[in-house]
């Protein structure tokens, strides 16, 4: 068997599948474009913090009619209409419009997120961004802006650092809220600056552009993170995850994008006051699962 072959038609079919949700992502934003900019009505998922509107559902019909024209053994895992199970190695991670807080305001900080994996590692993704006219996407052969490629980025220390993140969330806070007021006045303390944009996609895409030098989250779910990580891994950044879970809760190895809890950087550099507070985050959540375990089964 020829290897180099190969690894040259994998790249080729790779290539073939980013370009797929590149076409998904540009119907859904081409459905945005005609809505138009503005407040719209919006409905309640969970709770009052977790919406969604009609054009959430509009755009997310708009990709699968692309994803499965194109690829119509593929999975699907959207986050308004559920997982489709293919029957194919192939999966795509949907959200339709991430950040649909900003949406519904008429904030121009949202985006269309589309990951695929095959056999559950990502080869390509696009976050396209209607209202700022921007299209991030990778395929095997890097990650760009339009047509412009991305990276390498400069390494800065974290005390010049401008750090992205939504940390501590609600849950963090109900989880133990001293410690999640506590490590938030020492973060805002030890980087150059923390901000959030509402949108774990974009935020990604900041930092793969070397807009922001790293961007972490406690709870996210695959279809938001899934593009922007191999988009910052192909513009020469570093991603870790958690899984949060104690060690031998699942043996199912579980792929990054499908992890809650990440720290992705813009460079190879690492910045040890983030990776310690997820590996904090990490040891509570896993001791708290093993307590509450341990009284179900009293």
């Amino acid at each position: 068997m020829n290897t180099d072959s190969s690894a040259t038609a994998n790249t080729v079919e790779h290539a073939k599948l980013a370009a797929i949700a590149r076409e998904a992502a540009t119907a859904a934003a081409s459905y945005l474009a005609e809505v138009g900019a503005g407040p719209v009505e919006r409905e309640y998922k969970a709770n009052a913090h977790d919406i969604v509107t009609v054009h959430d559902r509009a755009c997310e019909d708009r990709i699968r009619e692309v994803v499965l024209a194109r690829c119509p053994k593929a999975s699907i895992v959207g986050e308004e209409g559920g997982t489709l199970e293919g029957t194919s190695a192939v999966t795509f991670y949907v959200d339709p419009i991430d950040g649909t807080s900003n949406f519904a305001t008429g904030n121009p900080l949202y985006a269309i997120s589309i990951g695929v994996a095959v056999e559950g590692v990502l080869v390509g993704g696009v976050v396209n961004a209607p209202a700022l006219g921007r299209e991030f996407w990778s395929d095997p052969s890097g990650a760009y802006l339009g047509e412009e490629r991305l990276g390498p980025n400069p390494e800065r220390d974290f005390a010049d650092a401008l750090v992205l993140t939504g940390f501590p969330g609600l849950r963090d806070l109900r989880d133990d809220r001293a410690f999640a007021e506590r490590e938030r006045h020492a973060l805002l303390e030890k980087a150059g600056a923390v901000r959030n944009l509402g949108s774990a996609a974009l935020e990604l895409c900041f930092v793969a552009a070397g807009w922001a030098d790293a961007t972490t989250l406690t709870r996210i779910n695959p279809w938001d993170i899934a593009a922007g990580f191999h988009i910052v891994e192909k513009a020469g950044g570093s991603v870790r995850t958690w899984t949060c879970r104690p060690e031998g809760s699942n043996a199912t190895v579980v792929v990054p994008q499908e992890c809650p809890a990440y720290v992705a950087c813009a460079s190879a550099k690492r910045y040890e006051e983030l990776d310690s507070l997820l590996d904090r985050i990490h040891t509570s959540r896993c001791e708290r699962s093993l307590r509450d375990e341990g009284a179900h089964h009293e």
